[in-house]
């Protein structure tokens, strides 16, 4: 149960701190007087925060204690939904000949076959992080559409894995 709860304030917060910017993090700690290192540690999942500093925290964006363990729920449910759709649908929208409104990811798409084992497609997890942080620093589109798809991943294992210890 106390997983569940650190996951959906931690999903409200990380949603909060996006919505903020950058730099909101840093203005947090400040604004709040808690200490940057133990609230990067709530962020990254690694601490869970004490209820006095996630009160501080719902306080900083002007919401209610109880508020942001709703809007986590409904972040988490959000992803979970998109993770869903997301394992129901193929390549294919990527990979059409013919592209449409639906598939087209601007003037920087580029036509591209994801490759099988057997012509290469398997390569060290080492040389798949180059290339993920290569994508995601593109500043492109396909960049922003590999974060939106590890972060609904992320948020959906981590889901799975609350509902497994709840169970």
């Amino acid at each position: 149960m106390d997983q569940l709860i650190t996951n959906q304030f931690r999903a409200a917060l990380t949603h909060l701190l996006a919505q903020e910017g950058r730099g909101a993090q840093a203005r947090l700690a400040k604004q709040q007087d808690i200490d940057r290192g133990y609230l990067n540690a709530i962020v990254k999942g690694r601490k869970s925060g004490s209820e006095k500093i996630r009160s501080k925290i719902a306080s900083h964006f002007d919401m209610a204690y109880e508020d942001v363990f709703v809007l986590g729920r409904r972040v988490l449910a959000q992803a979970e939904e998109s993770a869903a759709n997301y394992e129901n649908q193929t390549f294919d929208a990527l990979t059409t000949a013919e592209p449409t409104p639906e598939n087209t990811l601007g003037d920087d798409a580029i036509d591209f076959k994801v490759p099988t084992k057997r012509e290469g497609g398997s390569s060290s997890i080492h040389t798949r992080i180059l290339k993920t942080i290569e994508v995601l620093e593109s500043d492109t589109k396909y960049g922003d559409l590999l974060a939106g798809l590890i972060d609904a991943f992320h948020d959906s294992l981590s889901t799975k894995r609350e509902k497994e210890t709840i169970h």
